[in-house]
C-alpha cells in the first residue's frame, strides 16, 4: 500500500470518527431539556392518565417499584397511580414518570410527577417561570431540599405545580416536578 493510499484510509477514518462524534452531539444537542420532557409529557395538556398510561405501553417504559412511586406521588389517598422508569443507564441520567386519580373535596383531580437525577435544579425552575408564567404561591424550606409551589393558567384553569429541589443545587441535581390538575373529562 502507497503512502497516499494509507494516509487517505486514516483520513477517512478521521473523517468518520468526526462525523460520529458530531451526529452523537446533535443527537444530544437535539434531546429535550428536562423541563421541556415535563412540559411535554405532564403540563402541555395537563395530567392525563390514560393517554400517560397509554405512551408508557407504546414505549415499553419499565415499571418503577411500588415504594418509590408512592415516595414520589403528590396526592394522599389516589383512587389509581402508576409508575415507570422513563430512561436509565449508560450516559442517560435517572428519569421516572408517575401519574395518579385522586379526590380532592368534591372534585376529582389527576396529576403527573416526574423525577429527575443529574438535572440543572435553578434552570429548571427558571424553565417553568418563563415558559408556563408560573407565579410563586409559597414554599416549604428543610435542611437539604425545597419544596416550591406555583399556580399555573392553562385554557382557562388554574393548575397546581409543585417543585422540590436541593437547597443548595449544584447543576447536578435531584428534581422532583409535579402538576396537579381538575380531571378532564374527554369526548
Amino acid at each position: 500500500m502507497s503512502k497516499s493510499t494509507a494516509t487517505l484510509k486514516i483520513t477517512a477514518l478521521v473523517v468518520a470518527a468526526l462525523a460520529a462524534a458530531g451526529s452523537a452531539s446533535a443527537q444530544e444537542a437535539a434531546a429535550p431539556s428536562p423541563f421541556a420532557d415535563f412540559a411535554e409529557k405532564c403540563m402541555n395538556e395537563g395530567p392525563r392518565y390514560d393517554r400517560t398510561a397509554a405512551l408508557a405501553k407504546e414505549s415499553g417504559w419499565g415499571t418503577l417499584s411500588q415504594d418509590m412511586t408512592l415516595g414520589i406521588l403528590p396526592l394522599d389517598e389516589p383512587t389509581a397511580f402508576d409508575g415507570w422508569i422513563t430512561q436509565t443507564g449508560g450516559d442517560k441520567p435517572f428519569e421516572a414518570i408517575v401519574i395518579a386519580k385522586a379526590t380532592v373535596g368534591e372534585k376529582p383531580v389527576e396529576s403527573c410527577t416526574m423525577a429527575f437525577a443529574g438535572v440543572d435544579a435553578a434552570q429548571f425552575e427558571r424553565d417553568l417561570i418563563a415558559a408556563k408564567s408560573a407565579t410563586a404561591s409559597g414554599q416549604q424550606n428543610g435542611e437539604v431540599r425545597v419544596r416550591k409551589f406555583f399556580s399555573i393558567e392553562r385554557e382557562g384553569f388554574k393548575e397546581a405545580v409543585t417543585l422540590d429541589l436541593p437547597t443548595y443545587p449544584n447543576g447536578a441535581d435531584e428534581v422532583v416536578a409535579s402538576v396537579v390538575a381538575e380531571q378532564q373529562i374527554e369526548n
